[in-house]
């Protein structure tokens, strides 16, 4: 198979990369994990980010540059916010007027916006609580009418490059025979890698940073893998998300003596930490919507107050909800420029998988979406761009993937173990407040995993390329963790509990550093 621009990865970025890349003329094929819904763009309810200034509340394109920049933390690149913000609004208003998303609107037909963490200013556009779902239906109802080639069902295994410049990539398919599909340029957008906090996570499952651990076994410098974004409001005992959307119109976090604690849109490491002293205090935390309309409840926030009396009994409108912080979002990610471009020719990442620091050390809450759509959309513009000007490069010799497989084949490994091992790893060393013995006793274990693969249980080829890339993450994220000696956003260390301006820029790792 050949194709001008291939996209890996079913989210909003990827989507979006896809389509402007067919709109574009050129020849597009965009493979997939699993399926077109299986991914975080869909899991992502509560809003989308634009400075549209819609409730008359004084809210700008640069006042959404400064708060981006202030959440970052001292590591947010200036020129990335620059462009995602202020094309952020016509991306949105792409996504209402052209692909039909049902977004909230006001009387006079303008979109409706709700405030959220990170921000004074009501910049949130949102379709009730279901704001990602409603995107990614609409967005993969325009591939199938521009008739983009979809391919779902496959596992990216390896970069294929060559003189430094991208060939294809291989993939194992549902069958676990290897595929080889050849490119001009190469968009990866497989997303981030909180999926491997098993269990303490709101991502799916599929969320295990494939594509970043592809892109570290090809060479590819990852970038600010320290940083992991904890949501703070998690249904207590599930992986269910209770959107920013919900604290927006008025909940409020209360302990189990019913007393509020904490600014409920603060940013979200402040908030996350907030809730996990209480709860080291031997206290309950609960989101408390009681004091809400219940009008707003039932148009607003119907999908979630369904949710939690299905998993809890609870009538969100009567009883506080229960919840506790889960890994959400990975502001780290391969390396690359503010247009997505990788140090190899024709390589582009994007979304959760690439890093261009728009987000520095912690993500405002509504930007995900946004800067996803805006990104992906400018990486299928520069894909094309590349491929207008090269050919296709010669592939490489594929054997290496091949006995890779055959290895594995031929091994007998308990994937679903050690990716259990891994995310316990992550969550209890590696998670909220960490420090420097705990991160060491953490690096110490996940190589005595890497070096004892087998076992007697055995599992799917593609579980066990899970299991191995979990480890190759979980390692370069203790490395950064390990080398930065302070605190600072989504990253919080207690035996180093300041910022330090010596420590005022990038994590750069490598896989073998």
């Amino acid at each position: 198979m050949k194709y001008d621009i291939l996209v890996i990865g079913s989210g909003i970025a990827g989507m979006m990369a896809a389509i402007e890349a067919k709109e574009l003329g050129s020849n597009v094929a965009i493979v997939m994990k699993k399926s077109p819904m299986a991914n975080n763009s869909f899991m992502a309810k509560g809003g989308i980010n634009a400075a549209l200034n819609n409730m008359n509340d004084g809210d700008s394109i640069e006042q959404h540059i400064q708060d981006t920049i202030k959440g970052g933390m001292g590591l947010a690149e200036e020129e990335a916010v620059r462009i995602f913000c202020e094309q952020a609004p016509q991306v949105v208003r792409e996504l209402h007027r052209r692909f039909k998303v049902p977004f909230n609107t006001l009387e006079d037909g303008r979109l409706a916006q709700r405030p959220f963490g990170g921000t004074k200013f009501k910049r949130t556009i949102f379709a009730s609580d279901a704001t990602g779902p409603a995107i990614m239906k609409a967005l993969n109802k325009a591939l199938k009418d521009l008739n983009i080639t979809t391919i779902k069902n496959h596992f990216a295994l390896n970069l294929i490059i060559n003189d430094n410049k991208i060939a294809g990539v291989s993939f194992v398919d549902s069958e676990d025979n290897l595929k080889i599909i050849q490119a001009k340029s190469v968009i990866v957008a497989t997303g981030g890698f909180a999926g491997l906090y098993r269990g303490r996570t709101t991502n799916v499952s599929d969320a295990t940073g494939d594509g970043i651990a592809m892109g570290l076994r090809a060479g590819l410098e990852a970038m600010d893998m320290e940083f992991i974004q904890y949501h703070p409001t998690g249904l207590e005992g599930t992986n269910y998300l209770i959107s920013e959307a919900a604290r927006g119109e008025g909940g409020k976090l209360i302990n189990s003596d019913g007393k509020e604690f904490v600014d409920e849109l603060n940013t979200r490491d402040f908030v996350t930490r907030a809730i996990v002293k209480q709860l080291q205090r031997g206290k309950k935390v609960y989101l408390d919507l009681t004091n809400i309309d219940e009008d707003i409840i039932n148009t607003k926030l119907i999908n979630l107050k369904k949710r939690v009396k299905s998993l809890k009994g609870i009538d969100i409108a009567k009883e506080p909800i229960p919840i506790n912080p889960l890994a959400h979002y990975t502001m780290g990610g391969i390396k690359t420029d503010t247009y997505a471009y990788t140090t190899v020719e024709g390589l582009f990442y994007v979304g959760e998988a690439g890093n261009n620091g728009v987000n520095g050390a912690n993500r405002l809450g509504g930007n995900s979406l946004s800067e996803g759509a805006v990104f992906g959309k400018l990486a299928g513009y520069q894909a094309v761009k590349y491929s207008h000007r090269n050919k296709f490069i010669e592939l490489t010799d594929t054997t290496k993937d091949e006995d890779f497989i055959n290895n594995l084949k031929n091994k007998t490994i308990d994937a679903k173990k050690i990716k259990d091992e891994v995310g316990e790893i992550l969550f209890e060393k590696l998670g909220i407040i960490r420090n420097g013995y705990a991160i060491k006793k953490a690096y110490a274990k996940l190589e005595e995993i890497e070096n004892n693969l087998e076992s007697e249980n055995n599992s799917s080829l593609q579980e066990k390329i899970e299991a191995i890339n979990a480890i190759h993450i979980a390692k370069v994220l203790a490395k950064s963790a390990l080398y930065r000696e302070e605190s600072r956003g989504a990253h919080f260390r207690l035996d180093f509990p300041e910022s330090d301006y010596s420590f005022l820029h990038h994590t750069i790792q490598k896989l073998e550093d």
